[in-house]
């Protein structure tokens, strides 16, 4: 899941080895040798999404015996749990994206073993949760900030869907049964 700092000359990735995956940075230029920004001892790090400025970064880890959200400076310090809330060995959280305004991740929650969406604000608090039916997965913010897509299987199959955060109306995208893994285009943010 390697993702470009909002700048452009960094890719921030995840890589597997005997210690389980961890989260590096390395230079487009590749002049510079990959570092590490997490310690993963024994388990999973993945899914790093950037905050709008470059100086965060959210992403996925089971180091609490479960994927939850975590948060930390885009240089590996300052490490703090965003999902703090309702701990559970069934807790699943995971797929996080940083909203373009940078006051938000949205995500994926298992709740009552289906999927559905969230948002948390980055400094912490209740989250809000904008989906109910069906399974709903991997969401992407719009360069509007308002707009998500996301994954749905409300219509009976694996379909795109664009979820408006502030009305909760949502409106199916496509229409061939196996749709996954959107993404907007930042050419929607130009004028």
């Amino acid at each position: 899941t390697p993702i470009f700092s909002p700048d452009g000359n960094s890719v921030i990735y995840s890589r597997e080895g005997e210690n389980g995956s961890d989260l590096f940075a390395v230079g487009v230029n590749g002049s510079e040798p990959p570092h590490q920004l997490t310690a993963g001892r024994g388990t999973v790090n993945t899914n790093p999404t950037m905050s709008p400025d470059g100086r965060r970064i959210a992403f996925v880890s089971g180091r609490l015996g479960r994927p939850e959200l975590y948060i930390m400076d885009a240089d590996g310090t300052n490490l703090n749990v965003l999902t703090d809330y309702d701990f559970s060995e069934k807790n699943y959280r995971s797929d996080p994206d940083w909203s373009p305004d940078g006051r938000l991740v949205a995500y994926q929650e298992r709740i009552n073993e289906r999927f559905q969406i969230r948002t948390i604000p980055v400094k912490g608090g209740t989250p809000k949760q904008l989906t109910s039916d069906g399974v709903n997965e991997q969401p992407s913010w719009a360069p509007d900030g308002r707009h998500l897509v996301l994954t749905s299987t409300r219509s009976g199959a694996r379909q795109l869907w664009v979820l408006d955060t502030e009305s909760s109306t949502i409106r199916q995208l496509t229409k061939s049964a196996g749709s996954r893994l959107s993404s907007w285009s930042p050419r929607l943010a130009q004028p």
